[in-house]
């Protein structure tokens, strides 16, 4: 068994994306030529239209396209989630992780990492909190365990200015009826 043309396109892809746009353009489309269902140049196609340049509708149809040729493809849920949290979906977000959770072999403690991320992203900091310590507990990494780490740090972060912000209106609603006595 070899690697066919499509894959070898698809790699070349890989290896240029992030400092060769051209590359990245033609191997993709060189690959997708060869095999238009090759997942793996989908999952990389729909992550150029989302991350560089913001055409969602375009990044959800490759992903779209993923699951209809692969429902068990392990590595379009947490790129689909991502993005669509990117986009203000978190709703769709949240129902394709909870799907996504079920399917063997997926990285659990990156599916909760970006659930987290979806809660934080809706100022449910505490919730997100605890998804992190499940993703901990799921991961099997030291540096995604300090990944993991750090997101708790600028949650935790996030929820002490909530808490002085929460005691500065306290205080000023208290002077407030002091002044009106």
């Amino acid at each position: 068994m070899g690697l066919t043309i499509a894959d070898t396109y698809y790699l070349k892809a890989k290896a240029a994306s992030g400092y060769d746009w051209d590359e990245v353009c033609e191997s993709l489309n060189y690959a997708l030529s060869y095999n238009e269902n090759h997942c793996a140049a989908l999952c990389l196609l729909g992550k150029v239209y989302a991350r560089n340049l913001n055409q969602y509708s375009e990044a959800f149809d490759c992903f779209d396209r993923v699951i209809a040729i692969d429902t068990y493809n392990i590595d379009v849920y947490p790129l689909y989630a991502k993005y669509l949290i990117w986009a203000d979906e978190n709703e769709k977000a949240f129902r394709l992780i909870e799907f996504a959770l079920s399917i063997k072999g997926i990285d659990k403690a990156q599916l909760y990492c970006i659930s987290a991320y979806a809660l934080e992203t809706n100022g449910n900091y505490k919730v997100a909190l605890q998804h992190l310590k499940e993703a901990k507990r799921l991961t099997y990494n030291n540096d995604y365990m300090f990944y993991i780490v750090d997101e708790e740090n600028r949650i935790k972060k996030k929820l002490k200015l909530d808490k002085s912000k929460a005691q500065k209106k306290k205080l000023s609603t208290k002077k407030r009826k002091k002044k009106n006595k």
